[in-house]
């Protein structure tokens, strides 16, 4: 694999100024899968599987939303930028939905929940699409594309593991955090500021870069490129099939753990290491993929997390230490998988652009975010109310038949929803030797167009 031309490495404290949104866009969107369906249900009690649809439901405006805000960001032309004013509204809309989901105000109702999660989503698109438009837009060289990804990844998992540390901390000092509607509480407080300072740093720090011309291709034109781009489809699938099978064990993680292992007041804290593991991990798999290639890293740690994943089935009452030992395995094993990707998506990104002869970054990150949105709502309105179905109470004492059932219903579909992601990501023909031809080619074209 061919090192990278130091000249062309961006700094690091570039990299952290773009990267630090993430941060905050984490903090602020896990709580959705990972404290909402158990607080809601358990503490406030709404119908499991009432919740399951209603966070299904409250992505359907996405269908419209997603693709409308990324062919608008192309298309934008401020004195700001093209990325930038959406960020911005994005943070206000995100940081106040954020804080009343995640604070409860009044009479909770399946309405209530609904509204501020729409709301919540729709912030979050106009943050999102616009960024990762932006993030792919940031540089031209192969292997720091995945030191973008990387360094944005990182942040993420600080936002993972400040979901945790935070309220366990809290509560260790003041007695309040260890509860999960306490903790959610705690992260809905800091997500009304961490959202619209780190994406302040970003739009004051980080010019835009315009590689390419702004876009004037029509809506249409722009999504039936993106469907009939194989490479990009493959990519897609593999990680709609893997954020699928994350949205699914997130959404049941918690009542694992508080019916099955018996773990109520310390689930944040068992949670630590999963994330810990992921922020110290994340830099070797970032170095495998420079050595050997984005495609055989992912399909290295694909392999060995599929592998780790049924180890939760050895998993029962008291065994706490054994899932924290798992959940640590899992986190060191995963942390490869959004960086990579978003990696993979850029250079499937630029030579779309270098074919249409425009920006077409936003399109691409328009089909991507709606599809991770629509297949984790999915996740959330089959696991959830399928788990009801099948007779376990969120809200009571459940027998061994129904622990039975829940363990298998969080290992099961995850596991064949990695292998999948692997199998798709083993067709995947884009490396860094295949990029450098494709890039030639566009330039030598170019050159006999205006020739």
């Amino acid at each position: 694999m061919p090192a990278s031309n130091p000249s062309d490495r961006i700094a690091r404290t570039k990299l952290l100024a773009f990267g630090i949104p993430e941060y905050a866009i984490y903090l602020s969107s896990i709580p959705i899968t990972l404290y909402i369906p158990y607080v809601y249900s358990a503490d406030l009690g709404l119908e499991l599987a009432h919740i399951g649809l209603i966070l299904m439901l409250a992505r359907i405006t996405d269908v419209i939303t997603d693709p409308l805000i990324g062919f608008l960001s192309d298309r934008t032309r401020s004195r700001f930028g093209r990325r930038k004013p959406w960020m911005a509204i994005g943070a206000l809309i995100m940081m106040t939905s954020a804080y009343l989901l995640f604070n409860p105000q009044g009479d909770v109702t399946n309405t209530y929940l609904l509204i501020w999660s729409m709301l919540l989503w729709l912030g979050w698109t106009m943050i999102n699409i616009p960024y990762y438009a932006w993030g792919a837009e940031l540089s031209d060289n192969y292997d720091e594309r995945t030191r973008i990804t990387g360094w944005r990844q990182v942040f993420a998992y600080a936002g993972n593991v400040t979901v945790l540390a935070v309220p366990a901390m809290a509560n260790e000092i003041t007695g309040f955090g260890g509860l999960p509607r306490e903790g959610l509480t705690i992260i809905g407080t800091i997500a009304l500021i961490a959202l619209p300072t780190t994406i302040a740093i970003t739009l004051y720090f980080i010019p835009e870069r315009n590689s390419y011309g702004r876009s004037t291709l029509s809506l249409a034109t722009n999504f039936k490129a993106v469907w009939k781009n194989g490479s990009f489809k493959l990519v897609w699938i593999a990680f709609m099939l893997k954020y699928m099978g994350a949205a699914w064990g997130s959404a049941l993680f918690m009542l694992f753990a508080v019916h099955v292992v018996g773990e109520k007041e310390n689930v944040a804290a068992i949670l630590l290491g999963h994330y810990f593991l992921q922020l110290l991990t994340l830099p070797l798999w970032v170095r495998l993929s420079e050595r050997i290639g984005k495609k055989e890293t992912y399909i290295i740690g694909g392999m060995i997390f599929t592998l780790v994943i049924p180890m939760f089935l050895l998993i029962g009452h008291g065994d706490t230490m054994l899932l924290v030992f798992v959940l640590a395995c899992v986190g060191a094993s995963g942390s490869y998988f959004t960086a990579i990707s978003m990696s993979m998506k850029a250079d499937v990104i630029e030579i779309a652009s270098h074919r249409a002869g425009e920006n077409v970054a936003g399109a691409y990150i328009a089909i991507w975010s709606l599809g991770q949105k629509m297949i984790g709502a999915i996740a959330l309105g089959i696991c959830l109310p399928l788990l009801q179905y099948l007779g376990f109470d969120s809200q009571g004492e459940n027998g061994p038949r129904e622990l039975q059932i829940l363990s298998l219903m969080y290992v099961v579909p995850q596991a064949l929803m990695y292998v999948g992601a692997v199998a798709f990501v083993w067709r995947y023909p884009i490396n860094s030797r295949r990029l450098e031809r494709m890039r030639k080619a566009f330039k030598k074209r170019n050159a006999r167009a205006s020739g």
